[in-house]
C-alpha cells in the first residue's frame, strides 16, 4: 500500500511539475502599443523608515509626469508616515496622500486601504507596490509595453534586497524561496491557469478590477490583495494575463530580517490558499499531498525500512522536480545566482510549507504588528479620512 501511495503521489507531483515548466516558456509576449495612464496605489502602514525612500524610486520615472500619479495610502499609521509622505506631496503635483484611521468590520486592512486608494485614482491602469520596495526608474515604462489591447493584469518581476549584516546563507535560502514563488506565478500563469500573485509589481486595468466586481467575497480574507485579484480577473475570462520577465520593470523589497519573521510570513502567505479557485487549490492539493507523504513515510520510517527508503526515493522526486523548474526559472527571474542554494533550500522549505500551511490555515500569525486569523474578526466601525 505504502508503495502504490508513493508512486501515485510521485506521478502527480511529476505531472504538476512538467505541466507548469512548460509555462515559463510563455513569459516573453508581444509589446503593447504604450501610451498608457497610470495609478500607483501604495498601501502603508508605519512605514516611516521606508515610505521616502519608495516614493522617491516610484516618481523618477522615465515616462511624462503627465501620465502617472502616485497615490501613497495610511493604513491607520501611529508614526511619522503620513507626515512623510505628505512632505513628498507638497513638493510633487503627481502625489496625493490618503489617510484610513479605522478599517470596516468584515474587510481586509490591507484590501480596504488599497480600495480607498483605487476609488481615488484617475488613470485607466492601477499599479500596486509596497513601503517596502523600491523600483527602477523605467519601471513603468516597462509595464507600457506588456499591455496589449487584451491584457487585463501583468504581474511583474520581484526580488529580496540584501540586508547588509545578514548572514549570507539565511539570505541566500530566503531569497530562492521567494523567487520560488515568482517561478511558480511566472509558470502558471503561461499554462492559463494562474496560482499566486504578488502585489510588490502588479498592475492591472482599472476596468478589469470593476468587471470582477473588485475584491468581492474575498474581502474578507486578510491576505490575497493581489492572489484574490489575480484569480477574480482569470474567473471572468475577458482578459488576458501576463507576467512581466523585463529585468528593466523588476522591483526590489526587503527581506524578512529573523526566521521567526520568515515564518510568520509564510503562515500569512499560506493562509489564503484553501480560498483559491478549485483548479488551484487541487494543483496545490496535489503538491501538499506529496509532502504529507514524504513526512509521513520518513515517520514511519523508525518501524518500518521500506516506508524509510519510499520517503528517501520521493525526497529525490522533489529535488529533482524542483530543480526541473527552479533552474530554468531562475533565468527567467535573472537569478541564477541562487541555485547554489536548491539542494539545502529543499529540505529545509518541505517541514516550512507543512507547518506554516496548516497554521495559517487552523491557527494565527502576525502582519504588521497585528495577529489575525485568515478571516477578519469582530466588527469595528469606520472612520476614514480620505
Amino acid at each position: 500500500m505504502f508503495a502504490a501511495v508513493s508512486v501515485a503521489l510521485s506521478l502527480v507531483y511529476i505531472g504538476i511539475i512538467l505541466f507548469l515548466r512548460r509555462g515559463l516558456q510563455a513569459t516573453m509576449g508581444k509589446e503593447g502599443s504604450g501610451g498608457l495612464t497610470f495609478s500607483v496605489v501604495i498601501a502603508a502602514r508605519n512605514e516611516e523608515k521606508n515610505i521616502g525612500a519608495c516614493l522617491a524610486s516610484v516618481l523618477d520615472q522615465t515616462i511624462a509626469l503627465d501620465r502617472f500619479e502616485v497615490l501613497c495610502v495610511s493604513d491607520r499609521s501611529i508614526d511619522k508616515t503620513v507626515d512623510i509622505a505628505n512632505s513628498v506631496a507638497q513638493r510633487v503635483p503627481n502625489c496625493r496622500v490618503l489617510a484610513v484611521s479605522e478599517t470596516p468590520a468584515g474587510i481586509s486592512p490591507k484590501k480596504y486601504a488599497v480600495q480607498q486608494g483605487i476609488n481615488q485614482a484617475h488613470n485607466e491602469i492601477i499599479v500596486f507596490t509596497d513601503a517596502d520596495c523600491r523600483v527602477l526608474p523605467t519601471w513603468l515604462e516597462t509595464l507600457d509595453r506588456s499591455f496589449e489591447p487584451q491584457t487585463g493584469l501583468v504581474q511583474g518581476i520581484t526580488s529580496y534586497e540584501y540586508i547588509p549584516g545578514m548572514n549570507r546563507v539565511f539570505f541566500g535560502l530566503q531569497a530562492l524561496d521567494f523567487c520560488s514563488h515568482a517561478v511558480v506565478s511566472a509558470a502558471a500563469i503561461g499554462v492559463g491557469v494562474p496560482i499566486n500573485s504578488n502585489a510588490n509589481n502588479l498592475a492591472f486595468r482599472k476596468k478589469a478590477f470593476d468587471e470582477a466586481a473588485g475584491y468581492g467575497s474575498d474581502a474578507a480574507i486578510v491576505s490575497g490583495d493581489d492572489d484574490m485579484l489575480l484569480q477574480r480577473v482569470w474567473k471572468k475570462g475577458t482578459w488576458k494575463i501576463r507576467f512581466m520577465a523585463d529585468p528593466a520593470g523588476a522591483v526590489t523589497t526587503q527581506a524578512s530580517p529573523t526566521l521567526a519573521a520568515v515564518f510568520e510570513q509564510r503562515k500569512r502567505w499560506g493562509s489564503k490558499t484553501v480560498h483559491y479557485g478549485i483548479f488551484q487549490v487541487a494543483m496545490l492539493s496535489g503538491v501538499f499531498a506529496f509532502y504529507c507523504a514524504i513526512v509521513a513515510l520518513f515517520s514511519a520510517g523508525f518501524f518500518c525500512p521500506a516506508c524509510l527508503a519510499a520517503a528517501g526515493i520521493m525526497m529525490l522526486v522533489k529535488m529533482a522536480g524542483e530543480a526541473v523548474l527552479m533552474i530554468p526559472g531562475t533565468k527567467v527571474m535573472g537569478q541564477t545566482s541562487l541555485r547554489k542554494y536548491l539542494l539545502v533550500a529543499s529540505l529545509i522549505q518541505l517541514p516550512m510549507v507543512i507547518v506554516a500551511v496548516l497554521s495559517g490555515v487552523f491557527g494565527r500569525f502576525a502582519w504588521k504588528d497585528q495577529k489575525f486569523a485568515r478571516k477578519t474578526g469582530a466588527p469595528r466601525k469606520t472612520d476614514s479620512r480620505l
